[in-house]
């Protein structure tokens, strides 16, 4: 029998995930059945289980896949060429992938909910919940950091400042998925106008 190629292998892993992420987006976590995924996927159950060797297994794949979308992009925030991106950019930039990325993935955020309501009591999913907000911070804080060092006074220090710039998306993915009118744009204008009134936004 012929080897399948390592392109192969990450097409067909991709096509596992994308299935089982349709599967928790209809049903969630514990009604979506292994059973459900290996049909969605159109593979065999020995295919499946050959990449994934539980519902768990899969649950963790999909979120970190959904949650690295967060960070995506987002590098060219902070790697030090150019002028500095305001922390006002950061904002705008986490919001565009957020609107464009996540909550295609995730029925308008209501995967996202589910994976902080299962992270409460799964510790690998809580690790992985975890390492990207985590990672979330850094990001912020390193925008903060420039935004300084290139005059700009702030209000606190970088660290502190960043948890509640996170918090912003945090916001938006609660509302939206469970109440579902949420403007995304004039919540975004909002926030900056707060940032500018507490000093590090963008001052031009």
């Amino acid at each position: 029998m012929p080897k399948i190629s390592d392109e192969r292998k990450l097409e067909r892993s991709q096509q596992i995930l994308d299935a089982a992420r349709r599967c928790f987006v209809e049903k969630g976590f514990h009604r979506a059945s292994m059973s459900d995924v290996i049909r969605e996927s159109g593979l065999s159950a020995g295919a499946v289980y050959s990449y994934y060797s539980s519902k768990e297994q899969l649950i963790a794949a999909v979120a970190r896949s959904v949650f690295q979308a967060y960070e995506s992009g987002l590098g060219d925030l902070v790697d030090g060429h150019g002028a500095p991106a305001s922390p006002e950019d950061a904002i705008r930039m986490l919001a565009a992938h957020v609107v464009a990325e996540i909550a295609p993935l995730t029925d308008d955020f209501r995967m996202v909910v589910t994976i902080w309501g299962e992270a409460a009591n799964n510790p690998e999913l809580r690790e992985i919940v975890r390492e990207i907000i985590l990672g979330l911070r850094k990001v912020f804080e390193r925008v903060l950091v420039r935004w300084r060092d290139a005059g700009h006074e702030l209000p606190g220090e970088p660290a502190d400042l960043a948890l509640p710039m996170v918090s912003v998306m945090q916001g938006v993915v609660v509302q939206q998925s469970l109440v579902g009118d949420v403007d995304v744009d004039a919540y975004v204008d909002t926030w900056c106008a707060l940032m500018r009134a507490a000093g590090f936004g963008d001052q031009g």
